[in-house]
């Protein structure tokens, strides 16, 4: 009988949990379509016959709102100012953490103070120098201003306080466009990590991001070699005069030690960069890819066990060939690094033209790696003999991979040593950044 009663008010609470999360979802539902409506960019219905244009515009494109300048503080010295689009704990990773690298060592050249201003999204870190000493940069918390303007509307403004000699830095083009439309003294640096048009269709967005590398008042300065040829190759202005304004990335994990020594019983294990809401990863190609390597047999099942990480909220993904891959989501940076130990094989692809981080990582730790070409970029062995590059398709992916796999995990660690991939970032950054500074 009690059981009876337990099990009757379990049932009962479950059938109410329901019906209130039914509940919420629906107001949730009419809460975002009536903002929708009232900020007039819901077209279903109309509540006003004339809106103004700075209203429906700013509602839609929400991250190119202005910021306005403000004076600076009585006595303030000049520093370095990153638009970023925010410090979210979970966004320290690749173009962040570089545009973070790059402002920083400048801020340490220039010997100023480093002020961070996030514009899409409010992110609280507790202790940032921890960030900077990991990646080799003295730092201390007091060298650092965070400030945000990400709430920031049409009719709400938002203020970034403005020394004539400040330094700008832009590491997204909506960030290129907020800066561009700031009273400048000088010109601005535009961190340039990817053709970040290509993100959109054919759109306004499309428009407004590629108009940013046409502006006259910046000075490029391109994340790999490969980038600054692909925008030169575009003919934009501001690549015409310049001298090869570009740095490679500093991404070895070679210090943290190489793959993991395994047992003869053990299974090899290939990995996924897996993000479906990153359209250029091609996650569905790689997916597909894999499939046919496995139904070849240039894989055998028996030996290889397959998992994939880098978004959360993905399921396991059975594989017609029978092939389970196991998703690890987004990782900590730590546990990436110990987990990027154990890879033999790696699928990486970017239909981008630069070489994307994880590619170059996982290489320098002696994985084979698989990543597709793009333009002017097609071959990657000037950074390591682990790369292959594949030309787009599935076929050609997936025989790509089985030549990856037949590197000897022997010939992987040996490749490491003649890599170009280098873990010291000022070393790779002091000689470019010294050039943008008498560009400016």
């Amino acid at each position: 009988m009690k059981k009876f009663v337990i099990r009757s008010a379990r049932k009962s609470a479950h059938i109410g949990t329901k019906i209130l999360s039914k509940g919420l979802s629906l107001t949730n539902k009419v809460e975002n379509k009536a903002t929708r409506i009232l900020n007039g960019t819901d077209y279903s219905f109309k509540t006003d016959e004339t809106i103004p244009l700075e209203k429906i515009y700013y509602n839609t494109l929400p991250y190119i709102t202005p910021v306005n300048p403000a004076l600076p503080a009585i006595g303030s010295k000049p520093s370095i100012v990153l638009f970023l689009p925010s410090l979210d704990g979970k966004s320290f990773y690749g173009g962040t953490a570089t545009a973070l690298v790059v402002a920083g060592r400048l801020a340490q050249l220039k010997k100023r103070k480093l002020r961070i201003v996030q514009t899409l999204k409010t992110g609280h870190v507790e202790n940032i120098s921890n960030f900077f000493i990991s990646e080799g940069l003295d730092f201390s918390n007091d060298d650092v201003k965070i400030i945000s303007v990400a709430d920031r509307a049409y009719n709400i403004y938002g203020y970034v306080s403005m020394h004539p000699d400040d330094i700008f830095i832009a590491s997204a083009w909506w960030d290129a466009h907020l800066i561009g439309q700031l009273p400048l003294k000088n010109k601005f640096i535009y961190l340039i990590q990817d053709f970040e048009p290509i993100f959109y269709n054919n759109s306004d967005n499309y428009v407004l991001a590629e108009e940013t590398y046409k502006q006259k008042n910046f000075v490029p300065l391109c994340n790999t070699e490969l980038m600054y040829d692909f925008m030169k190759s575009r003919n934009y202005s501001a690549f015409k005069n310049t001298s090869k304004l570009f740095f490679e990335p500093a991404v070895s994990r070679a210090s943290t030690g190489h793959v993991l020594e395994k047992n003869k019983s053990e299974k090899k294990r290939l990995f996924l960069y897996g993000r479906p809401d990153v359209h250029r990863n091609l996650l569905f190609t790689a997916l597909n890819s894999i499939d046919y390597a496995f139904k070849a047999g240039f894989l055998k099942t028996s030996e290889w066990e397959v998992c994939m990480a880098g978004q959360d909220n993905v399921p396991n993904i059975k594989l017609t060939s029978g092939v389970t891959i196991t998703n690890y989501g987004k990782m900590s940076m730590e546990k990436y690094i110990e987990f990027s130990k154990s890879i033999d094989l790696a699928v990486s692809l970017m239909m981008a033209p630069h070489p994307n981080y994880p590619t170059l990582e996982f290489a320098s730790i002696g994985t084979s790696v698989v990543t597709t070409k793009y333009a002017n970029k097609q071959n990657l062995e000037s950074y390591s003999k682990n790369i292959i590059a594949s030309d787009i398709g599935v076929e050609s992916i997936a025989g790509a991979i089985k030549s990856a796999a037949m590197i000897s995990f022997e010939d992987r660690i040996k490749n490491t040593k003649n890599d170009s991939i280098s873990g010291d970032w000022k070393k790779n950054l002091d000689d470019s950044l010294q050039r943008v500074i008498k560009e400016i």
